[in-house]
Formats: structure tokens, sequence, C-alpha cells
């Protein structure tokens, strides 16, 4: 059965109201002391009584002990303490209340109207003030009205006289009121106390969920730096030997060397380009990053990417016996071209990558002012719930055992990448077994500007017979293949190891290229012995930093130097190229 008065048998509550009630005790005990002096005022004037001097004297004792005895419980309030401290309250309450209710008993004569008006309504003032301080916690409240009202009902029912009859209804009446008031005074502050609990938990909740929230984000963070470290880590030392690789691959293509052995070679360059296919996409991923990736828009033609494009991966979907198409445009478009060209490669070898039967269309048409380049295969296709997660990176369909044949799962989290450096949407639509296809949407060129040509004028035969390099490298292979590259070239080379070697060389040797690695022994910067060789001779070399490392930081570095950046593994071809056009422009820059 429900109890009809809350005991003390729920601390961490109880202490609440209890801490409620001590708050305003003092102010409370101080208008019962005013309140009986007035009462003894008031006795004394109408007749003549003094010894209600001594009640006024109990009266402020009591009230004087119940203020300041709480000195003697310091811990009162603590939950472990609170009941006592509850109970404690409870007897003074019905202490005060019970010298109301003598008071009434002795000093209300109703012969003398004055006197007995003026106790009744300190009586009932001073039940509404415990109304109002004391039923927070009820028994308290009931400790003192049962014992100050009981009393006056008393006083009139010994009158037996039915002039009083409004006073024996009204007393009794006005308890059951005030008893009434008190429970759900009560009740309203319990429930207050609770939701405040109830609150401040929800509050804490909050705080650790944030707190936890935080702490996710920041593992987060921490593993997601974590993984570009590694990343750029693992790259670097992979670079390294594919990198070594590749020039002594480029140096033995141009030796003597029979059917078989030249059979042998190509499946050797095959395997080597696969590698640093993969390397490159981790370097596109890093940049994107690093966001050095900047986007140089400009109207050019699309076919000339296209023709570039078909060239390269025709023979990738021969090999599949797939069908490769390639629509005839005319269209010119408003963007950058080397960003268009990466995302179009990553999405065209996608498509080869996940097609076993049918084959991948490439085209492009009007779509409102703009031009839709669109890639559709008849692959796998991809399931609804994966259309949007396809674009995060590391994330494959079909692949559970990581075949390395199928990439990295870069590849379309570089196209968004890109796509949202140059403001583009990239639409997929698939069907499962059917297919997909995943269209850009380019802004048409502008009328006013004609499509730049990207070539740089060459000579056409860069002669590089006697062009003086010097290498600096702290890797005994990477230097050995150079040399043998570029001797093969006809180029004089010098390699060393150190800055303090080149520098020393300088006093036999004035390189006409410089080609320096950006990470060197002892914690050199390939920068720092650029600047330290640009103060020795007095002017600036025509320069290529050459790096492993894909960290954000290095990319930015390398890029901020003024020399052109190269990443290992580089393919030979793009190599001479580069020294060709970066000759040619510094000449024209230096005459």
């Amino acid at each position: 059965m429900k109890r009809l008065l809350p005991g003390f048998d729920e601390p961490q509550l109880l202490a609440a109201q209890m801490e409620l009630i001590d708050q305003s005790l003092g102010i409370a005990m101080l208008g019962c002391v005013l309140a009986s002096l007035l009462l003894s005022l008031a006795v004394m004037i109408s007749s003549g009584r003094s010894g209600i001097l001594l009640w006024t004297a109990i009266m402020t004792l009591a009230c004087a002990g119940g203020h300041f005895g709480r000195a003697l419980l310091p811990d009162r309030l603590l939950p472990k303490n609170v009941g006592a401290y509850a109970r404690k309250m409870t007897v003074l309450m019905v202490v005060l209340g019970a010298l109301w209710g003598i008071a009434s008993w002795i000093y209300m004569d109703l012969r003398f109207p004055p006197s007995a008006i003026c106790l009744i309504a300190l009586v009932a003032g001073m039940s509404a003030a415990a109304l109002a301080i004391f039923s927070t916690c009820l028994p308290v409240a009931v400790g003192f009205f049962l014992p100050a009202i009981l009393p006056v009902w008393w006083v009139f029912l010994a009158t037996k006289n039915i002039y009083y009859l409004p006073m024996f209804l009204g007393v009794p009446l006005y308890l059951l009121v005030l008893l009434i008031f008190a429970l759900n005074h009560s009740r309203v502050a319990r429930r207050s106390i609770q939701l405040r609990f109830e609150n401040s938990a929800l509050v804490q909740q909050l705080r650790q969920q944030t707190s936890r929230t935080e702490q996710a984000l920041h593992h987060a963070e921490e593993a997601n730096r974590a993984k570009l470290v590694f990343l750029a880590s693992a790259s670097h030392d992979l670079r390294q030997p594919m990198h070594a690789l590749c020039l002594f691959l480029g140096a033995l293509q141009r030796t003597e060397l029979n059917r078989k052995q030249r059979e042998l070679l190509d499946h050797v360059e095959a395997s080597a380009s696969a590698s640093c296919e993969m390397l490159n996409t981790l370097l596109d991923f890093s940049k994107l990053e690093a966001g050095v990736i900047k986007a140089r828009a400009q109207s050019f033609q699309l076919m000339p990417i296209l023709h570039k494009l078909d060239t390269e991966f025709a023979p990738q979907a021969n090999g599949k016996d797939l069908v490769f198409r390639l629509h005839e445009t005319t269209a010119s478009a408003y963007g950058d071209p080397r960003l268009i060209e990466l995302i179009l490669r990553n999405l065209i070898s996608n498509a080869i990558r996940y097609t076993e039967q049918g084959g991948v269309l490439v085209g492009c048409r009007r779509c409102g002012v703009g031009i839709a380049i669109e890639i559709w295969d008849t692959g796998m296709g991809i399931p609804p719930e994966h259309l949007q997660s396809v674009f995060r990176e590391f994330h494959q369909l079909d692949n559970p055992e990581r075949d390395r044949q199928k990439g990295l799962g870069l590849g379309l989290a570089i196209v968004k990448g890109l796509a949202h450096t140059m403001n583009l949407p990239v639409i997929l639509a698939s069907r499962v077994g059917r297919g997909s296809v995943f269209r850009v949407e380019l802004p048409a060129a502008r009328l006013a500007e004609a499509p730049e040509d990207e070539t740089v004028a060459l000579p056409e035969a860069f002669d590089m017979q006697g062009l003086r390099i010097l290498v600096i490298d702290d890797d005994r292979a990477i230097r050995s293949a150079m040399h043998a590259l570029f001797s093969s070239w006809g180029c004089q080379v010098v390699t060393v190891e150190t800055g303090q070697e080149a520098l020393d060389s300088l006093a036999d040797f004035i390189p006409r290229l410089l080609i320096v690695d950006y990470r060197l022994r002892g914690k050199q910067c390939g920068l720092q012995v650029l600047q330290a060789i640009h103060d020795h001779l007095g002017y600036a070399l025509a320069a290529i930093i050459m790096t492993g490392d894909t960290a954000p930081d290095r990319i930015r570095d390398a890029q901020n130097s003024g020399a052109t950046l190269l990443h290992k593994p580089v393919d030979i071809d793009i190599m001479r190229t580069t020294i060709e056009q970066l000759l040619l422009a510094h000449d024209v820059g230096a005459g």
C-alpha cells in the first residue's frame, strides 16, 4: 500500500528537501520569536498577565536552539546524515507548534476579544508561514500544524456555546486545508527536485556523450593522420626501389637484346607499370589530402583528351575481350583539362576493372548549357545502398580478398575530390547485374575564348648530347641507375650522396641541370642543398626535385620551392620530356 506521508528512505531526495528548509530556517525562527513577543505584548495589555513572558522566553530559547544548533551538525545535509536531521527538525516543529498550542490553551481568554483575536491571528499566520517554509518535507510541516491548531479548536469546543459554532467548524476546516495544501506542495517540491536530478543526470550524460564524441573525433583525426603518415612512409619506401627499377629498365631498353630477352623485359616493364600505377594513385590521393591541387580553368576541346584515353585504355579492354568504344565529338568545355583527364582516367579504369563481359562506352552530349561526359559499362553494377559509399577511400565492392589487380579503392575517392575542387557534379546510376554509368557535367566553353593548346612548342629534336647533370641522392641504386640512363642519352653525369659532396664537386663540374632528392641522409633536405648550391654559384640552375614522399606538407614545400617536382617512380619518357621543357623554359627565362 502506498504511504500517505513520505518517509526518510530516499536520502538524496530528502537531502534536497531539507536543504530548502535549511536555507529559510533562520528567518523562520526570527519570525517566530517576533510573533511571540507581539503575543506577549497583547496579553499583558489586555489582561495584565505577565506570566506569558516565561512562555516567550521558552519560545525564544527553542527558536535560538533550532537556528544555532545547526552548527553542531555541519554535515547534516549529506545523504547519510540527512535522515537524522529531518527527524530532529520534525521534533523542533512539534515543540514550537506545541508551545503555540499551549499559549492558545492558557492565554486565549474569550472574555478579552483583543488578545484572543491576536492569538488566533498569530497561530493562523505562523501555520501559513510553516506551510510555505516547511511543507517541502511534509512530516516537518505536519509536526507544527497539529499541536499548534488542535488546542485552539479545543478551546472553542470547551465553551459548549453555540455562539462559537463557526469556529467549531472553521478551525478543523482550516487545518484540513493546510494539510491538503502542504501535501500538494510537498508533491510539487518532490517532483521539482526529481526533475532537477533528472536534468542534472541528463546534462551529465550529455557531457559524457559529448566527451566521448570528442574523444572519438580526436581518435578518428589521429587515425586519419596516422593513415596519411603510413601512406606517405609506405609510399616513399616502395617508390625508392621502384624508381631505381624503372631507371634500370629504361637504360636496359637501349641495349642490344635478343627476342627472348626483349620478351622478358616487356613482362618486367608491365609488372613495374602496374606497381607504379598503384603508387601514383596513392600520390593523387595524397595531393588531394594536402590541398595542393588547384583548378586552372580554361576553354579546351574534349576530343584530344578522349583520343589520348582511347589510346591508353583500348589495349587494356581488348586484353579482357571487352568492346571499348569512343564517340567522336567536336564539343569544347570550360574547366581544368588536366584534372578532367585525371577524372576520366579513373572512371574508365574503374569501368574496365569491374567489367568482365560486354564493354565500355565513352561519349559526351549536350546537357542544357553544359557538356555531360558519360562512361557506360556492362559490369556487375552497384547496389542502391552503396551508391554513395563507393566514393569513400579504400571502399571496394566484391573484393574481400583485397586483390590488388582490382586497385586500392581510391579511384572514385579521387574522382570525388577532383570534382569537388572544380565544383563539378558527378552523377552515378547503376543496376545490379546490368552495369553502371558515371556522368560528369562540365560548363560549355566560353564563346569569347578559343580552346587553348596545352602543348609546349619544343624543338623537333632536343639534343641532350653533352648535357651536364648533377644528381644528388642518398640511394646508391638510384645513383647508379641515373648514371646509366643519362649516360645512355649522351649526358655528362656526376652523382653524389650528400649536399657537401655536391658543393665540393662544383670546383670541377658546373652542371646545367640539378636533380636533387627531397630527403637526404642525415636529415638533410634537398631544398636546402639546392639553395646552398644557388648561393654558392650566385645564380639559379634549372632544377628537378625528386621525391617518393607523399606527405601533404612535403608536397606543399616542394611545390613552393620553384623547382620542378617529380614523384618517384618516374616514367622515363615523362622525365625526358620534363627535362627538355624545363631547360627550354630556363633558357628562355635567362635570355
